[in-house]
């Protein structure tokens, strides 16, 4: 049987709807991109990575993630597969989990890149990372930019009646306009067989646990240079940066609007941080968190519960309590979601 998966990025939705169209299409798998750069180069995590893995796993779906490469040296390849490493283990995956490294960007030495892909993928081997493989169009590995044979390798060939390249081809990038949009999709030829075998080993050996508690870290993330307000909205002097992440001690309504307590007397807007159009249950253990219509009626909801991801849509004062808006008619208490101060 024909397996197929598709690749995402912010450019592409992060709701539940899109993933199941996916799987109602007969794809199995979803590669999804997370950093691109360095922590000291370009420094991005993509602002859709957390709920896009939530929603992918929620459809029942295959997930590994990918890294748009952009080294210049080899310790710059080292910084890069850190970065990396760094937000594969935040969204909480396993030493099996399919890891790529895209290595496509115009601006590349192609004469020293292979040595640099060579730093990356050995870094993540090194720390017991067992499913890693690079990715670039079949033009580098037949001109010997990259070598098709060192690594499992993912190709985009489009248009052409097979790969386009040879070696150790796992997967193929066939078109980028799958569904007659701008999605790319791919044949499967090995991906995620690593990642079944190693579940199937995992179930048969290891002894029946009961699983945690969901648990809900209150952290936040800044997505603009900001000035940061005190409880009264009066904006502080010093200039918070884009990226940097704060432990949020409760959500308050500053200006009409709902802010995140990050220190005593310091504030930032929702509007600000990662969460501007999404929000994590946090409740009381998989009970359903209390959510409310426009009137202040309770609804019913029992997918509301700790760790589920939403996406919001603006929020709503209901009878004096500040709500994030999560359907047509259907509000939760912000005291209810990440950042709150509720245990």
């Amino acid at each position: 049987m024909t397996k197929y998966f598709a690749d995402v990025s912010s450019f592409q939705r992060d709701d539940l709807g899109f993933f199941q169209g996916l799987v109602n299409a007969g794809v199995s798998g979803i590669m999804i991109k997370t950093t691109q750069g360095s922590v000291d180069g370009d420094n991005y995590l993509n602002p859709k990575s957390l709920n896009q893995t939530k929603n992918a796993l929620a459809a029942g779906m295959n997930v590994g993630f990918y890294h748009y490469f952009l080294a210049t040296s080899v310790t710059d390849a080292i910084n890069e597969a850190k970065f990396f490493e760094q937000s594969v283990i935040k969204l909480g995956f396993g030493k099996d989990t399919p890891l790529c490294v895209d290595v496509e960007d115009p601006s590349l030495d192609t004469n020293n890149v292979g040595s640099y892909v060579d730093t990356f993928i050995n870094y993540l081997e090194t720390q017991g990372y067992t499913n890693v493989f690079q990715y670039s169009m079949a033009s580098w590995f037949n001109q010997g930019i990259l070598n098709a044979n060192k690594y499992p390798t993912w190709v985009a060939s489009y248009g052409s009646s097979d790969c386009g390249a040879r070696g150790n081809i796992v997967a193929w990038q066939y078109t980028s306009s799958w569904g007659g949009g701008s999605q790319d999709m791919s044949y499967d030829w090995g991906i995620f067989d690593k990642t079944k075998e190693s579940a199937k080993t995992e179930a048969t050996t290891q002894p029946i646990v009961e699983p945690e508690k969901p648990k809900v870290e209150n952290v936040i993330k800044l997505t603009e240079q900001t000035h940061l307000v005190d409880r009264l909205g009066i904006e502080r002097p010093e200039m918070y940066e884009a990226s940097s992440t704060w432990k949020s001690s409760d959500i308050v309504m500053i200006n009409n609007e709902p802010h995140y307590q990050i220190a005593t007397d310091i504030f930032v807007p929702i509007s600000k941080t990662t969460f501007k159009d999404f929000i994590i249950v946090k409740y009381v253990d998989d009970s359903p968190a209390p959510v409310f219509d426009s009137k202040g009626n309770r609804v019913q909801n029992a997918s509301v519960s700790t760790g589920k991801s939403f996406k919001t849509t603006g929020f709503k004062v209901i009878n004096d309590i500040p709500m994030a808006k999560i359907a047509t008619d259907e509000y939760i208490p912000f005291e209810y979601t990440s950042g709150s101060k509720f245990e």
